[in-house]
């Protein structure tokens, strides 16, 4: 998933274990073990667990696609970001888990456009192609660039041009 090493880095995965140790000491004959310290319980009443709750949310937000721009085209978005996916070493990132821009994943943003195309009847397999090839995705952080067209698979095209011929003849 290319947004995984931006969600480490970004603390959303946590082990939910909070940084701040309690020590406990060995009864001893006459000890009377006393209440929780002040410290103590300001850690207890902290939330432990607490991160890794609102780690979930936050994953949960992303992958849902939640608080994202809606787009005219919804219905194409979510076949195309079902369906399409890029392959990078055997891993698959499916084109809904991609960002093309804030709030817009990039099957958002390919529905868009071949939404628009299909409805003026502008749309052909030359357009299909072209617009594939100047979809640029950064790989490594942006060190390196590769169109798209060369990132999906086979399969994953043909099943795009599916998708694209339903929503043609069902327009």
């Amino acid at each position: 998933m290319a947004c995984s090493a931006q969600l480490c880095h970004s603390g959303v995965f946590r082990t939910g274990i909070p940084s701040t140790s309690i020590s406990f000491k060995p009864f001893s004959s006459g000890h009377i073990p006393r209440k929780h310290s002040q410290r103590t319980e300001k850690v207890l009443r902290r939330g432990f667990g607490k991160d890794t709750v609102e780690g979930w949310i936050d994953l949960s937000k992303l992958v849902s696609g939640s608080g994202g721009v809606k787009t005219a085209y919804e219905d194409l978005s979510y076949k195309i970001g079902h369906d399409v996916y890029i392959d990078v070493s055997g891993w698959h990132l499916f084109l809904r888990e991609v960002k093309a821009a804030k709030g817009l994943n990039l099957a958002q943003a390919l529905a868009q456009q071949f939404g628009q195309d299909i409805s003026s009847k502008k749309y052909n397999k030359s357009t299909f192609e072209e617009v594939l090839r100047k979809v640029p995705i950064k790989l490594g952080g942006g060190k390196a660039q590769l169109p798209l067209m060369d990132l999906l698979p086979s399969g994953s095209v043909q099943d795009l041009e599916r998708i694209l011929e339903d929503f043609e003849r069902d327009s």
